[in-house]
């Protein structure tokens, strides 16, 4: 077993940077290791797979807990499918963080953060282990089609969300935009490390937030309940020259996506693919002004992104793929139009 294996984990786990991305799949919020959306995406071109967040789901304190649920998922025919096809990389969102709707005051993100890395197989001696948040990046292909692979941490850092009571709240829920200025979704050392990959030259740069970062303010969890953190990152974006930027977002359990086209270097768009498994009853997205598609999709799906770098502007045609195989939500962008 082993003997068959061995190739196809290699090319898991090696780091082909001499060989261009040209098929990228990602998904949130899987509630159960066993799916038929989940066989659909081991059928799916694949040359890497971005898990954003809500990996599993274990609001709790409890280590034991949150490692069992570790466990089955690393054990599950779909992660070890992952791991013969392509290199595996990943964030966390508030349930796999270890409480919902969590931030900086969680009591176990420490123990939390270790059991993260231990799924992973992350090295014991990588600088990750001693390092406060699971942000990470990576960079794949050659110069010319490079593309750059930030994965954020919204969690570790994250200041309390600002609320309203519940009686005056929208369907959307009871967050609110918190313009204090001591308010932070990534905290200064991730600041200062993401400001050095962003000056790393790449052709495209895949942003993964475990929340959204386009959509407007709805009541729920998004960047936007945190406007001068988003217009922070909007600035960074156009101070270091950074090109190519795409978000890719989870948490929602739809799928829409959203464009930034004001006071931006260029349009930031944010694919978000929610969820894999973890059907919401509620349905119903909230109203979303910077939604630039009109469709959503409620039913599991996963998101794909393909370049095709022999085109002369090369072109990104990202998709949300239902367990079927069906197309529900499709943009066609072109490096180009990702450039000040």
């Amino acid at each position: 077993m082993l003997q068959r294996l061995l190739p196809a984990l290699l090319l898991a786990t090696a780091a082909p940077a001499e060989m261009p991305l040209r098929h990228i799949v990602f998904g949130s919020c899987l509630d159960k290791t066993e799916h038929p959306l989940l066989d659909r995406t081991l059928t799916l071109p694949m040359d890497l797979f971005l898990y954003l967040g809500d990996n599993i789901y274990a609001d709790t304190q409890d280590m034991a807990v949150m490692r069992a649920k570790y466990q089955a998922l690393a054990e599950s025919r779909f992660h070890r499918g992952l791991l013969e096809r392509a290199p595996v990389l990943a964030t966390w969102d508030d349930h796999d963080f270890g409480v919902n709707d969590g931030g900086r005051d969680y009591p176990k993100k420490r123990e939390a953060q270790r059991e993260f890395l231990d799924w992973l197989q992350v090295p014991a001696d990588s600088p990750r282990r001693p390092r406060e948040g699971v942000y990470d990046a990576r960079m794949f292909g050659p110069a010319g089609q490079a593309v750059q692979v930030i994965l954020l941490d919204t969690r570790y850092f994250r200041s309390s969300l600002k609320r309203i009571p519940r009686d005056q709240a929208g369907v959307g829920g009871s967050a609110v935009p918190n313009d204090d200025p001591a308010a932070t979704v990534l905290g200064e050392a991730q600041w200062r490390w993401l400001e050095e990959q962003l000056r790393t030259p790449a052709r495209l740069r895949l942003i993964g937030s475990s929340i959204q970062f386009a959509a407007e303010a709805s009541g729920s969890e998004s960047w936007a309940n945190f406007p001068r953190e988003q217009r922070r990152l909007i600035e960074l974006i156009r101070r270091t020259g950074a090109e190519g930027v795409l978000f890719l977002s989870g948490d929602r359990h739809w799928c829409e996506f959203s464009t930034l086209t004001r006071g931006v270097p260029y349009p930031l768009h944010d694919l978000t693919a929610s969820s894999m498994t973890q059907v919401h009853p509620r349905g119903t997205p909230t109203p979303n002004a910077h939604r630039s598609l009109p469709k959503t999709f409620h039913r599991p799906n996963v998101g794909t992104l393909d370049i095709d770098w022999d085109a002369a502007d090369p072109e990104v045609r990202l998709r949300i793929v239902d367990e079927a195989g069906a197309v529900q939500i499709e943009k066609l962008l072109r490096l180009g139009e990702l450039r000040p």
